[in-house]
C-alpha cells in the first residue's frame, strides 16, 4: 500500500473543488477529528475547540503586532530621511549669503514642505489604522461565525453522545436480550415449598 499515491490522488481530486467548499470540508474534518467519530466526551471536544480558537486569536494578534511594528519602523525611516533632507538643505542654504526676502521665502518653503509631509503621514497612519480595524472586524466576524457553526455541531454531538451513553447504561443495568442475562419478568418462577 502506498500512502503517497493515495495522497496525490486526493490532492488531484481536491483541485476541482472550489476554495470555499474546500475550506468548509476542512472545517468539517476538523470537527470530526475533534469528536473522534463520536468517541470523545463533549466537554473534552469543547475544550479542544476552545484551545484551537485561542491559538487562532493569538496568531492573529501576533500578525497584527508584526504589521504595526513594520509600519512604525517604515514610518520612522521615512520621517528620519525627510528630516535629514531638510537639515541638509538648511545647512546648504546657510553656507552662502542671501537676502532677507530670499531667506524668508526659503524657510517658508521648508515649513510648507514639513506641514505637507506630516499631514500626508497622518493620512497614511489613518489609512493604516482603518485597514487594521477592518481586518479586526473581519476576523471577529469570522470567529463568531466559526463559533456559531461549532456550537450547532456541538449541540447535536452532545445530544447524540448523551443518548449513546444512556443506551449503554440502560443495557448495563437491565441487560441486553442478546446476552445470557434475561429480564426478570421472563424467568419462570417456582412456588415456595413449605418446610413441613
Amino acid at each position: 500500500m502506498s500512502l503517497k499515491a493515495d495522497r496525490e490522488q486526493l490532492a488531484e481530486l481536491r483541485k476541482d473543488i472550489p476554495p470555499e467548499q474546500k475550506k468548509s470540508n476542512d472545517e468539517l474534518a476538523l470537527y470530526l477529528q475533534l469528536m473522534k467519530q463520536g468517541a470523545e466526551r463533549p466537554d473534552v471536544v469543547h475544550d479542544k475547540f476552545s484551545v484551537l480558537m485561542e491559538k487562532k486569536r493569538t496568531a492573529f494578534r501576533a500578525k497584527v503586532e508584526k504589521l504595526r511594528q513594520n509600519y512604525h519602523r517604515e514610518e520612522t525611516q521615512r520621517r528620519d530621511a525627510f528630516l535629514d533632507q531638510q537639515k541638509s538643505r538648511r545647512s546648504s542654504y546657510t553656507s552662502s549669503k542671501h537676502t532677507t526676502e530670499q531667506t524668508r521665502d526659503f524657510y517658508s518653503q521648508l515649513d510648507r514642505e514639513r506641514s505637507d509631509y506630516f499631514a500626508e503621514e497622518r493620512d497614511r497612519r489613518s489609512n493604516f489604522e482603518s485597514e487594521i480595524s477592518s481586518h479586526n472586524k473581519d476576523f471577529e466576524s469570522y470567529m463568531r461565525e466559526k463559533m456559531a457553526d461549532f456550537n450547532e455541531q456541538y449541540r447535536l454531538y452532545s445530544k447524540q453522545y448523551n443518548e449513546r451513553q444512556r443506551e449503554k447504561e440502560k443495557k448495563a443495568t437491565t441487560g441486553d436480550s442478546s446476552t445470557q442475562y434475561k429480564n426478570i419478568n421472563e424467568v419462570p418462577t417456582k412456588p415456595l415449598e413449605s418446610g413441613e
